[in-house]
């Protein structure tokens, strides 16, 4: 077991001169004679502090002084370490962290105060004390927090953290090593970092939110199995500190180029993947609601982000409740916590296609921009589809949708300016509700759609069995976005 050395109090202070000597002073001077300034005194109570071996201090010393001045009065101070610059305070004590030079794991250092008084005289003759003093090694550790409890497709967000008794500036070096392979250096600065898969499968290491690499790794990570991740840092004085483990958390290779993030029922679950399968797609799947949302990122940005550089195209179908993000500790829509990380995938090319369904009190701050959607229709009363009325297509070779139940809850939308229509209902109008009809819109990109946005629940458009919405599906994933 480790110890370290608690901080040694170490207190300064300024003997006064003697009433006598005053005295003298005011003897030995003729009248009408001018008399120069006498310099400030500054005095330490201690001459020595004798201590060697592990007794030495740590680096953090907390000083206390004093000075006096015979002919005025003491206006300030100054300090120095080690021969070091004079810096100027005006307080009578101090908390010191003295850095040991680099290499060394003790040194006796100076410390040196001097007073000086109101004509600007300094004392000639510091109080001076020798500080002994040990290197303390530094401390990492991960953020257990911020690893995920459950294996994560393409990409692994987590922070760390180091510290030393020495102060952070001692810190210089801090390593990172996977498996038991090699240790490798990582900017002690960046405390978020990511570890990404390329299509080969070797790993790229991205700091922050930035979106260069900065650095690969080669084929580090298991993809088939667990991976286990150290941390160390080393101080000035060559120490490293022990390297902390993290739990065993496994990255996954995508199977697919389609990523589907579900935060629905268990009916949507299952509409979804009927449909799906029927299609002869491929996709990966992480469930935001499942075994208490074992699967939700713990990094929507930049750890979704970087999950969704290895995908194509996304689907997202989520239901209008919130969810709490335990990085930012903010309760929004799943697709406001996703908005920033889908935003930067389609500006580099990717595919999307949203079905959810809102509440009168959601909050779209966020969706604005990313997704063609900007506000929803308010009114009194309400709007259902009932059973022989459709959501009718307003683009060529998109289906009309059906309902084999009345709808209810049904919200219409304002499309972005940037957005067409997609969808419109021959909505049933109830206690004055008024309002356009919208239910779906699509964004386009050089010609070629690439976002499709519904403000309904797709799978309860379920008229013969299904097969109209498989039929949207087949023209928005195989037709437009080519998977």
């Amino acid at each position: 077991m480790a110890y370290r050395t608690r901080p040694f109090l170490v207190h300064l202070r300024v003997q006064g001169l003697a009433a006598a000597g005053l005295l003298m002073l005011g003897n030995g001077c003729d009248r009408g004679q001018s008399v120069g300034n006498i310099l400030p005194e500054t005095r330490m109570s201690l001459d020595s502090i004798n201590l060697s071996g592990e007794d030495r201090l740590n680096s953090v010393v907390k000083l206390s002084w004093f000075g006096s001045d015979a002919d005025g009065y003491v206006v300030g101070y100054e300090i120095r370490v080690d021969e070091g610059p004079w810096v100027g305070t005006k307080r009578t004590d101090s908390t010191l962290v003295l850095a040991i030079p680099a290499g060394l794991d003790s040194a006796d250092l100076a410390v040196e105060v001097r007073a000086i008084d109101n004509e600007g005289g300094v004392d000639a003759s510091p109080a001076r004390l020798m500080v002994p003093i040990k290197n303390s090694p530094p401390s990492a550790e991960f953020l257990g927090s911020s690893f995920p409890d459950a294996p994560v497709w393409n990409a692994l967000t987590f922070q760390w953290n180091a510290s030393d008794p020495d102060g952070a500036e001692s810190i210089t070096d801090v390593e990172l090593r996977i498996n038991g392979g090699s240790w490798r250096p990582i900017d002690r600065n960046q405390k978020l970092v990511s570890l990404v898969l390329t299509a080969n499968g070797s790993t790229s290491l991205y700091y922050g939110s930035q979106e260069v690499v900065a650095a690969n790794w080669g084929y580090v990570l298991d993809t088939t199995g667990p991976s286990i991740m150290e941390v160390r840092a080393k101080d000035l004085a060559g120490a490293w500190s022990e390297a902390d483990t993290s739990a065993p958390v496994t990255v996954r290779m995508p199977r697919s180029s389609l990523l589907v993030v579900a935060s629905h029922s268990g009916a949507a679950d299952a509409a979804w993947a009927d449909d799906l399968t029927a299609l002869g797609l491929e996709y990966d799947l992480i469930d935001l609601l499942s075994n208490s949302g074992l699967q939700r990122p713990r990094s929507w940005n930049p750890g979704f982000r970087h999950t969704l550089r290895g995908y194509e195209a996304l689907v997202v179908y989520s239901a209008s409740s919130v969810m709490l993000d335990p990085q930012t500790g903010l309760t929004k829509l799943p697709l406001a916590h996703m908005g920033p990380a889908v935003q930067r995938f389609s500006e580099a090319g990717g595919k999307v296609l949203v079905s959810t369904s809102f509440s009168s009190t959601s909050d779209l701050t966020d969706l604005i921009g990313t997704f063609p959607i900007d506000g929803l229709v308010v009114s009194t009363g309400q709007v259902r589809l009932v059973m022989d009325s459709a959501l009718v297509a307003q683009q060529v070779g998109f289906p009309n949708l059906k309902s084999s139940n009345i709808l209810i809850g049904i919200t219409p939308m304002v499309a972005s300016a940037d957005a067409e229509a997609l969808y419109r209902g021959q909505l049933t109008k109830l206690s004055g509700w008024q309002g356009d009809n919208l239910m779906g819109a699509l964004r386009r990109r050089q010609g070629a759609v690439q976002s499709v946005f519904l403000s309904f629940d797709l799978h309860r458009l379920d008229a013969q069995s299904g097969l109209l919405r498989r039929g949207l599906l087949q023209k928005v994933l195989i037709n437009e976005f080519g998977l």
